[in-house]
């Protein structure tokens, strides 16, 4: 008589946040962000057409992917009152 196989666990790895954004301006995913925790400052910069935007309003629990995500509303907020 044969014994019962074990069944194979199978683990999926997890998502994770990206670490490289792409700039609204250009498209090309050189966007740098630099967060200064201390100050409350964030500074995000293209490397390929030089935008560069400041945000104040970051804390201790501020991640790079919530600066970039202020960065575009602050951006395309822009681009909608020049039209």
């Amino acid at each position: 008589m044969g014994r019962r196989r074990r069944q194979k666990v199978r683990r999926r790895p997890q998502k994770r946040i990206p670490d490289v954004y792409p700039c609204p301006s250009c498209g090309n995913t050189a966007v740098k962000i630099e967060l200064y925790r201390d100050n409350g400052l964030a500074t995000v910069k293209c490397g390929s057409c030089q935008l560069e935007k400041s945000i104040t309003s970051i804390n201790t629990l501020t991640e790079a992917v919530d600066v970039y995500g202020d960065f575009i509303d602050i951006f395309y907020q822009s681009r909608k009152v020049e039209v």
